[in-house]
Parts: C-alpha cells; structure tokens; sequence
C-alpha cells in the first residue's frame, strides 16, 4: 500500500471497517416497520453491522414471539434484507444464554443435549461391608444455586460411569489417600454393589459416578430449548440438522448468499452444571480420555469433581490428596482431562459448525473458550474471528493480550463486545472511549458496541427511554436514545479510521509469551469490592485500579511495557502446527514476527521444548524465566508464583526426566537467557529483541501497537492513564526510516508529523499526549525525510463570553404501533417519545449544568454554546486548535462560522479549526451531549434497578447513581501551532 492510497481509503472508511452493533430484540414481537426503522438509524449513524438476538420480554407469548416461532423467523428475514440492502454486516447469535444455541428438538435425556457427570457417595468404617442397590442421583432435588442465567429442565435418565473408593484421611478437609483409589465399577452387577472396606486405619467413601443430562434451558423461545452437548459430536449435529432443516428457509439462505459479512457469533460458554459432581462430560469422554492420554480416568474421578458457582475460574475441588508428589500427580491429572475436553470442543463443536457455516455462505465469529475449563488459545484457529469482551475482562490491556496471540499468529480477526458494565445510562462517553482505545492497543480491531435496542417493545413492561434489552442492569446503550447519538456519524467514523489504520498490513508483536490457562480468570471486570467490602464504582475501577495503578494480571513485571515493547500470549502448542514457521528471526514471519519467545510457567509440554530447542539451534531467541507471579482470581485474591520455569511436565505422561533435559540444554544455549522478570528487557536487548518501536526512555503512561505494510509503518500510541491530569512526552524510535505522518482520526487528515528525526537506520517520533490521548503515525519508508523539530504552541486567544440553551431530554407521549400480518393476530408495540425542552440559562460562566442557574442537576440532553472569539491575525503556515479544555466527557462537535461541523476526542477535545479561522470575530458553536443518568435519576429510575456488581457478591441493592458533571467546562483557548 502507497501513502496516496492510505490517505484516500481512510478520509472515508469503508462499511466493514465501522464499529457494529449487538441488537437485542424485544424476541419476535418487533414489526417491520420497526425493524427496518432501527437498521435505517443504525446505517445513518455510522456503523458497519447488526448482531442480533432476542432477549426476554416480560407480557408477551413467547410461544407466538419466542426463538423458533413463526414471528421469529419472519423477523430474521427482514433482518438480513435489510442489512444486506445497506451494505451492512449481519450477525446471528448463538450461545448458551441465547436460545439459538439451544434446540427445541431435544430433551435434556438425549445424546445432543449437554451432559454432565454428578455423584452420590457413601462412607463405609474399616472392615465394614456395603450390599444393596447403588445410590443413584435425585434428578428431582433443587439445584445447586448459580450465578449464571438458566435453568434446570425435567430430567429423567442417569447412566452409570463409574465406582471408586478411596480412604479418607482428614473428613473436614476433604483430604483423600491418592495410593489408596480403587475402581469398583467391574463389580457391579444388576445396578447392585457388594464390597468390603479393607481394614486399618480411617474411613473409606465409596463414590458413585452418574452421567445425566444437565437440563439447561434458556429463554424467551417457543417452547422449551434445552442446551446442546459441546463435548460429544451429537450435540453440533443436531445444531445443524435444526438450523439446516428449520432456520435457514431458502429465502433466507438467498439473503445470506446476497451478504458477503454474514456470520454465526458464538458468545461467552456460560453452560452450567446443577449436580453435585459439577462437571461437564459426555459419552465418549471415558474412552477419548484413555485413547488420548493413555491411561484411565475413572479412577481420579474423586479427585476431578467440584463446585463450580460462577464459571471455570471459581472451581472448587472436593478433594485434595495428602503430600506434595500426590498434589503434583493429581494437577497433571485435571491438567489432562481439560486437555482433553479442549480436543473435544474443538473436534465436536468449533470445527463441523465452522465447516457447516462455510457450506451456507457463513463465517464463525466466537468468545472461544473462556467460562469453561478449556484451555483459551488452542481453539483460536478453528473459527474465522476471535471475539473477546470489555464486561468479563475489564478493559485490561493484558487480559486482551490472551487472546491476541492466537488472533495474530493466524490472521484472524479480533474483535470485541464493547460497552457492558455495571451500570446503566450512567456513564459518560469518554468511558467507552477509553475501553475502545485500550483494545486497540492490544490489536483488537472490530468494535462491536454492547449494544442497540430499539425504544419501543412490549405494552406494559416499556418505558422511557425505551426497551432495555439487555435488561436495565447489564450494559450501555448506544442507540437513538442518547443524546450523544447526534454525534454519532462524527465518532463512528473516527473508529473506522483508527480501525483501518491498525488493519493495513500486519501486526509486529515483538515477544510472544507461552502461556497455558484452563481456568482463565474472566471475572477480573466484576471484581469490584473493596477490602472493606465497599462496592467500587465501575469508572473508578476501570480509571484508576488494576492496570492503571501498575498491577498487571498474568504478566506482572511492567519492564517491557515501559520500554514499548509490545508482547501477547498462546499456548506453547499452537507453535506445533504446521500453519507456524520459524526463518531464523521471527516467529510467523507472515503474522506477528515475534522476535523472541518467553517461557515462564511451571510446566511445560515436552515436545513443545523439543520444539524450542531445534529453533534455538537456528537462532530461535529465547527467555527463560524464574519466579514469575500472576493472578488466579482476582476477585478471591488467588496468585501463583512460577519459582521454576519448565519445571514439570503438565500432563501424567511420565517425560517430567526428558523435559528436564531439554531444559537443561535449552539453559546453556547462547541464544537462551536466564532471568528473574525483572531482568526481561535487558535479557532481550542483549538478544537483539528489544523492540521494534522502542521507547527511547521507559514511560509508564503509554501504549504501543504497531503495523506493517509494504512500504508503511502504522504506529499508535495511547496515553492510558486517562484520569490523571498530567500529558507526557515520548520519543519513539521506530525501525526504518522515511517521512512520518500523523492522522486526524475526526477528519481523516493525514498531514506531516512535526517532531520525527532520523537516526541510524530508525525514525525517532516525538509525541505529547494528554491522559486518554491516541496518536497514529504513519511512518512512509519509501520516501526520504530530514529531520523536523517538535512543534511550538502558544495560545492566541480565550473564548469567555458564552451564551448556552440545553435541550432538555425527558419523556414523551409514547406512540402505540400496531402490525396486522393477515395471521389472526395484532401485534403491538409501544414506542416511548423524548420530549425536549429548550432551557435558555443566558450568559453563563462555564461549569456543570448542575451548578448553572436555569439548568440544574436534573437535566440530561444536549447543550449549545456559543461566544465569539477574536482572533488578531491569522499566520500563513500555522495550523490553528479549538482547546476545550473539558466536556465531562460528553460527545459533541464545534462549528467555526459558517465551517464544518467537526467532532473531538472525548479524552482530549482539541480540534483543528485551521481552514475555518478568520481574522477579527469568529462566532463559536460548541454542542456537547450527557448521558441520560442525572435525569433518570431525578425521575427515580435507579431506585428499582438491581446493582448487578454488588449482586455477584451475594448483596441484594439498587443502583446507587450520583448527580454527574455535564457541559462544557473549559477553558476554551484558541493555540497556534508553529
């Protein structure tokens, strides 16, 4: 790619490189009117996509309205003409909370439906003999309590899998003899036991192991969808068979063949158990177990069952064995049995579906893994797009750095949930902003916002502002309800800029790290308690703890961030497969390049050092790394230090002895280095792997992403400590050199970067950025540069004399919509108005609109400034920037005279007014957007809605919403760059 072309792709950006949008629908109850309403406003506005799923609406008949139902069905085909008309991309839903990942053709006794293993036991004193009938599992007891959505259907089968004994040490502890397990299973006869507890010293258990359905059930559907088996390959078959026989009708296949970004999302795996045993299983598990692993299962099954309240992370295991040899040999044990479900998933599940999806002109975006005990990165290239979420993983830069490994070694695109918190219509704009900026940094580059909802829905459970979705505790809206969505063509295609810059090319990711997780913690968004059990608002949280007060979660030691260079993780298997090369200096040259790789967990695959070790006698470059700490779960205060990198094998496979010795040679080898994490970066620079857009001095405020393509370097930098209030100043040294350019993602200019200099074969780029500031440099090295200094800015003058009127958003009529489709039927919608209210406070000093007299701290909408500003002279050469000092993160745009209209960086609300500046008066017109919370709460929304965050840790309140600072705040100052 040319600079030219790069300049005249982005002054426009394309449809698919717009942020999308996850759409929740009022079920089938929507008309189509209304639905192709909200498409029509969703395109005017900006973005490249709808997702969309039917969430629960109370008052309604979901037999007529429900997933599956006949309206349904209807609605997804006015979905996709719709999309497909306008260019946009469309998206099904399917996940385990979504009832399209879940089948009315199924009941929870069937090999298709989801199966889990659950126990009964017995203690028997020494000596002491059981007969009889084995205790088989009350399918019909209450189930375990759970934090996740869904619930238990009528379960009627159990099948026996196994009997094993093992003697009891400590009761109270739940502490088992590891030497002492005994499968009993062959000795059952007639669904009957007879056996004898051996003497000597303590008790014995005798644990009795069914396989049973789950029963999981989601809704709003027609009838009653039981979650599918995402173990045995009977569960993805009967998906298709339903989607292929049912859902796609040859009209909407005709559609989906007219869309080329079609696609199947396959949200977060929130399946649940119910039973004691609290372990997801299958049919084949036993068998593919000992086929793949070599050795049985069945009799550690005492050491593998556990509770498991809120995902995999959250696993408790019933019993531990007593001695640090047993401990080991029981971890390699679990160790292998996730192994092996990560097989299955990936053979059973991700691999036909994606196959079947193809066939029907479909590709595969997913949430893979994470909820489950999965590993995370293997599954990565069995889908066409690997998805993650700001909700689950908090908007931390290493938790995006998970799943970008996998993303980039095999060039798929990564894309995320945008958007979910907390809270509801509480938050200002520059929050997601904020989220949005972080992900990029990691290399996600497709924003999907969480989410749409048209206002209206159901009679009855509807009110202003409009349907939830959602519902009113779990998420932001991005939808025609907010007063910022004015400004929402300006913001939309600024991230389209920002998201096709970091798409040239590809990404240059100067370490990759090996890491293998099966327990990924995906709570760390929701941790938000304090020690004192406060509840942590979501924006200080985000803004202020974690990442930005330097606690990072899996890869703690922050020397390489500080120094720019850029690293991601994967499991050190994904570097076996023949699609990943190594040519002597990079790591997937094609992909990420990494220069380096980094080994620093406790165990390690032995044919993955063996791997290691034949790259490093090509010049593979290697770090080795001892005592390393990282987070198990944050919300429990769970970590784990590394004291010995590669110490064991993961699994039971008896090769803890050639691992060693692999080990040992890799240790000796001169591209190999040895180090604490504090002695990482100097380990890399004496390698030669000390980053391609190397910070010339270590800063803790920045993050660096960079891309490459033919003859271009895309780099872009974030200050990400966006709530402090201090800018700081970076030089960038940057491999390569030629003429370097800076982009204004609000107007798609590119022009030339002052402050850029050449040295020694790399381009040093000078930047200064404010807290929450992004910068792009395009760096041409095609083309020569001299040298040219950072610019100097003064400021020419001070807007003070303003004028405001804000539009006061409230509720309205609601309008009642009616559809009559000739089925015997009416369906009705009601659809809440905004009404809007001119409140002219006169001449006004700037501060909140809480503090202004005739606005106040009730309001919500939108306000307009104006003044006029007096400008001397205008210099020939000398770019000009409206400063705004502060727009309580609100949205908005500016106007100079009769110019364009031209939107600002909620983080940092600088525009370039330099073709617009005249000398003598110039009239200013600033608008600037609020969220809905200071009126919503003066009405008493929040009073009724649950606080979901406080939920999670077992207390029962309401939202708790505080009077926010909206407007334009300042200064404004005219400054002259020179």
């Amino acid at each position: 790619m040319t600079l030219d072309d790069f300049r005249r792709e982005i002054a426009e950006p394309a449809i698919e490189f717009r942020p999308e949008l996850r759409w929740w629908l009022a079920e089938g109850l929507h008309g189509d009117a209304t639905l192709r309403r909200e498409i029509a406003d969703a395109h005017r506005l900006g973005f490249g996509g709808m997702e969309f799923l039917a969430m629960d609406e109370g008052a309604i008949d979901h037999a007529r309205y429900g997933w599956g139902s006949e309206e349904w069905v209807h609605d997804s085909q006015v979905v996709v003409e719709e999309t497909t008309r306008r260019g946009m991309s469309v998206s099904f839903t399917s996940g385990t909370n979504w009832s399209n990942a879940n089948l009315p053709t199924i009941t929870p006794d069937d090999r298709a439906a989801a199966q889990e293993l659950d126990v009964a036991s017995e203690t028997l004193a020494p000596g002491e003999r059981r007969s009889g009938p084995l205790p088989r599992i009350d399918l019909a007891a209450p189930a375990a309590a759970r934090h996740l959505p869904g619930e238990r259907g009528t379960i009627r089968d159990q099948h026996l899998v196994a009997v094993v004994a093992a003697r009891v040490l400590d009761a109270d502890a739940g502490v088992l003899d590891a030497s002492s397990l005994t499968e009993l299973t062959a000795s059952v006869t007639d669904d009957a036991l007879e056996w004898t507890a051996p003497d000597g010293d303590g008790d014995w258990r005798v644990f009795f192991y069914w396989l049973h359905g789950t029963g999981q059930t989601a809704e709003p559907s027609a009838s009653v969808n039981y979650t599918v088996n995402y173990i045995d390959r009977d569960g993805v078959d009967a998906v298709i068979a339903y989607w292929d026989d049912v859902v796609l009708t040859p009209q909407l296949r005709a559609q989906i063949a007219q869309n080329p970004r079609a696609q199947m999302y396959m949200d977060s795996l929130e399946l649940s158990t119910f039973g004691a045993g609290g372990l997801f299983w299958g049919h084949t598990v036993v068998d593919e177990f000992r086929a793949r692993r070599g050795y049985d299962v069945v009799p550690w099954l005492p050491f593998l069952t556990r509770d498991v309240p809120f995902m995999a992370v959250s696993t408790i295991y019933h019993h531990q064995p007593a001695g640090d040899a047993d401990r080991i040999t029981v971890d390699k044990v679990r160790h292998d049995l996730v192994v092996t479900f990560t097989d299955l998933y990936i053979e059973n599940m991700l691999r036909p579906f994606a196959e079947f999806l193809h066939g029907v002109g479909m590709t595969l975006r997913a949430e893979v893994s994470y909820g489950l005990p999965f590993e995370l990165t293997r599954p990565g290239p069995e889908v066409d797009g690997i998805e993650t979420e700001s909700l689950e993983f908090g908007a931390q830069i290493d938790a995006y750095r998970l799943l970008a490994g996998p993303a980039h070694l095999f060039g798929k695109q990564y894309s995320s949930e945008t958007g979910a918190t907390t809270r509801n219509h509480m938050l200002d704009h520059r929050f997601y902003d904020q989220i949005i900026a972080t992900q990029l940094a990691a290399g996600i580059t497709k924003t999907v916002l969480h989410g749409w909802a048209s206002p209206a829905g159901a009679e009855g459970v509807t009110e202003w502002p409009g349907h939830e979705g959602m519902w009113p505790m779990f998420s932001e809206r991005f939808d025609t309800r907010q007063p910022g969505s004015e400004f929402y063509p300006l913001w939309t295609a600024a991230i389209g800029r920002l998201q096709y810059a970091l798409r040239c090319g590809r990404p240059r990711i100067d370490v990759g790290i090996l890491r293998t997780d099966h327990f990924t913690d995906n709570l760390v968004g929701l941790s938000l308690t304090g020690p004192d059990g406060e509840r942590i608002p979501d924006e200080v949280a985000y803004g202020t703890m974690w990442m930005r007060d330097r606690d990072n979660f899996w890869w703690q030691d922050l020397g390489m961030q500080d120094a720019g260079i850029t690293y991601e993780f994967f499991d050190g298997s994904l570097l076996l497969r023949d699609d990943v090369s190594f040519d002597g200096d990079e790591v997937q040259p094609g992909g990420p390049g990494y220069r380096a790789l980094i080994v620093y967990q406790e165990t390690l695959d032995p044919d993955v050092a063996a791997h290691l070790l034949a790259w490093a006698q090509r010049g593979l470059r290697l770090v080795v790394v001892d005592g390393a700490r990282e987070v198990q779960s944050l919300m429990e205060g769970r970590h784990t230090t590394h004291e010995t990198a590669a110490a064991r094998t993961p699994g039971l496979d008896g090769r803890d002895r050639e691992l060693a010795a692999t080990m040992a040679e890799l240790r000796r080898m001169p591209g190999v280095r040895v180090t604490a994490p504090s002695g990482v970066v100097t380990a890399l620079d004496e390698l030669g792997a000390g980053g391609r857009a190397r910070l010339e001095t270590d800063d803790p405020n920045v993050l660096t992403h960079l891309r490459e393509d033919d003859g271009l370097m895309v780099l872009y930098a974030y200050h990400f400590l966006y709530e402090t209030t201090e800018p700081t100043t970076v030089r960038i040294v940057v491999e390569g050199t030629g003429a370097a350019h800076r982009l204004d993602a609000w107007t798609g200019e590119l022009r030339p970067h002052r402050g850029a200099r050449q040295r020694g074969g790399r381009t040093v780029v000078e930047l200064t950025l404010a807290p929450g500031e992004v910068a792009v440099v395009v760096l041409d090295t095609t083309t020569d540069a001299a040298d040219s200094p950072a610019p100097s800015v003064s400021e020419v003058a001070r807007a003070e004399a303003w004028r405001l009127v804000v539009e006061s958003w409230d509720a309205g009529e609601p309008e009642v919509l009616e559809e009559d489709r000739g089925l015997g039927y009416v369906s009705r919608e009601v659809r809440p108005k905004t009404a809007v209210t001119r409140l002219d406070a006169g001449e006004v000093e700037l501060a909140a609109w809480s503090e202004i007299s005739g606005v106040g701290a009730d309001v919500s909408g939108v306000g307009e400034y104006t003044a006029i500003l007096s400008v001397p002279e205008v210099a020939d050469g000398a770019r000009y920037l409206l400063d705004l000092g502060s727009t309580g993160g609100g949205l908005g745009s500016v106007r100079v005279g009769d110019g364009p209209q031209r939107g600002f960086d909620t983080a940092h609300p600088v525009v370039d007014v330099t073709g617009s500046i005249r000398p003598g008066e110039n009239t200013l017109t600033v608008r600037v957007s609020s969220s809905l919370n200071n009126r919503l709460r003066a009405r008493g929304y929040y009073e009724r809605i649950p606080d979901i965050g406080a939920q999670l840790t077992g207390e029962e309140r309401t939202q708790h919403a505080v009077v926010r600072e909206y407007g334009l705040l300042g200064p404004v100052r005219l400054l002259r760059e020179e």
